[in-house]
């Protein structure tokens, strides 16, 4: 049996990785400043050569800004990092099941949210979202840019702007999982069409009347839905 010959990790990586964790955990706040190459070698007890790469690797990836005079600052995380699309062209069964995971965690909150703070002009967009989803029967294309566009309202109407981001960071892979189950089964099946209708209604309408545990109530049952329907599907092929 032959084995890989362990690497060992660079002084400078170990203190990048230290350092960026760090960041990301929010120990480090946007804009405050680091302590200087001198105090951060004395910290760590390792050379300023050895901070100062690891300082350059992290501007690298965007997450300090180096000023010369000033000092090193940390940059805004961009959380929109965390969330890219699935895939290319194709979404595996268990890529689709792990994305209704998160889901059902950001959009049953983001129903809640979005009932508590949404204004008239937000519960417009999404009341135009529904009327678009209604005259798109038998339209997967038109279909599913409505289903999109009436979530994305949702998220944008819950007040916290990192929702908003990830949401639409996340609008191609929700896309292609909409058109997908409309393809499967919801387009396919009058019942099921009115089904989906019928339950982007009951958010809605939680959504307009401000009570935010039935928005959210009526949005995970949602979501619960359209996956089963995929499970389903998929357990038939």
């Amino acid at each position: 049996m032959a084995f890989k010959q362990v690497q060992t990790k660079k002084i400078s990586e170990v203190i990048r990785e230290q350092l960026e964790e760090m960041i990301r955990k929010g120990d480090f706040k946007p804009g405050e400043r680091l302590d200087s190459v001198e105090k951060l070698a004395k910290e760590f007890n390792v050379s300023r050569s050895a901070v100062r790469e690891a300082l350059s690797a992290l501007r690298a990836v965007g997450l300090i800004t180096i000023r010369q005079g000033e000092g090193t600052f940390i940059n805004k995380f961009d959380f929109s990092e965390l969330i890219a699309p699935v895939a290319d062209t194709f979404i595996s069964k268990q890529e689709m099941l792990e994305l209704f995971e998160v889901r059902k965690i950001l959009e049953a909150g983001a129903a809640k949210l979005a009932a508590e703070n949404r204004t008239d002009g937000q519960l417009a967009e999404m009341k135009s979202a529904l009327v678009e989803m209604d005259a798109a029967e038998g339209n997967q294309d038109l279909g599913e840019k409505a289903d999109v566009k009436f979530h994305l309202a949702i998220a944008g109407s819950s007040g916290n702007n990192l929702l908003k981001d990830m949401m639409h960071q996340m609008a191609e892979t929700l896309g292609k999982t909409m058109y997908e189950s409309r393809r499967i089964a919801l387009f396919a099946d009058q019942e099921q069409f009115h089904r989906l209708q019928v339950e982007h209604q009951a958010i809605f309408e939680a959504v307009s009347s401000r009570d935010g545990e039935e928005a959210e109530r009526a949005m995970l049952e949602h979501l619960r839905n359209v996956e089963q329907t995929l499970i389903d599907f998929h357990g038939n092929q």
